[in-house]
């Protein structure tokens, strides 16, 4: 059912609930958060406004939205009220939808290149377009540093932070060459920067660059 009005139809006649004093601005969040795609706790629509609007007890009223809302912002609508024995009359009128999501949030000022630890945010409530290219569990941010100061209560977007880098070009490192039935520890050179997990090119104490697996500080593995 909702699926069809979202998609095609996009209005809805009932009839309107003043025996159960519920009011225009009630009528116009019920029947816009049920055309949009969200759930409606993600759902919020304010600012309704509908001048001129009258309507007697037990009035049909019809809610159509000429263009499909499709995301928040400001919604326009008309709304056609039928009485018995009167001439249909039609209002217009507008609202903002607003629709939110959970994001990760910073709890304190974080510096450039500060290290992202679990007690610096929180996951907190916050409107869609705040959350664009946001994290949405804290977990996501593990091993990663600020790129830039992050103020305390901003989203923290992809582009605030990077993978921090642990093995840096030049540095000398512990190579862990395992096999089946074999493990030998061996001495390199990081020929790259590199973040945990990451495959960089390591040269070898025979002088060959080979790919390895940065697995902590100063440490590589590689297959046998």
């Amino acid at each position: 059912m909702k699926f069809a009005l979202y998609m095609a139809a996009f209005f809805l006649t009932l009839l309107f609930p003043a025996a159960a004093g519920a009011s225009i601005e009630e009528f116009v969040k019920d029947e816009l958060s049920s055309m949009l795609p969200w759930e409606r706790t993600a759902i919020e629509v304010d600012e309704v406004e509908v001048p001129g609007f009258v309507s007697a007890k037990g009035a049909s009223i019809r809610l159509e939205a000429p263009k499909r809302p499709t995301g928040p912002g400001k919604v326009s609508f008309k709304i056609e009220v039928r009485e018995k024995g009167l001439q249909e009359r039609v209002f217009w009128g507008t609202a903002r939808v607003r629709v939110f999501k959970q994001a990760v949030v910073a709890l304190k000022p974080l510096k450039a290149k500060a290290r992202i630890m679990p007690q610096d945010v929180s996951v907190a409530r916050v409107e869609l377009l705040d959350a664009t290219e946001a994290f949405a569990a804290i977990d996501e941010l593990g091993g990663m540093v600020a790129k830039r100061p992050i103020s305390a209560g901003a989203v923290i977007k992809n582009e605030y932070v990077k993978k921090e880098t642990v093995i840096k070009r030049g540095e000398k490192v512990i190579v862990m060459v395992e096999g089946p039935s074999i493990r030998i520890k061996s001495h390199g050179i990081a020929r790259e920067d590199g973040h945990l997990g990451a495959t960089i090119a390591v040269r070898t104490a025979s002088g060959k660059d080979v790919p390895g697996q940065v697995t902590g500080p100063g440490e590589i593995a590689m297959g046998f």
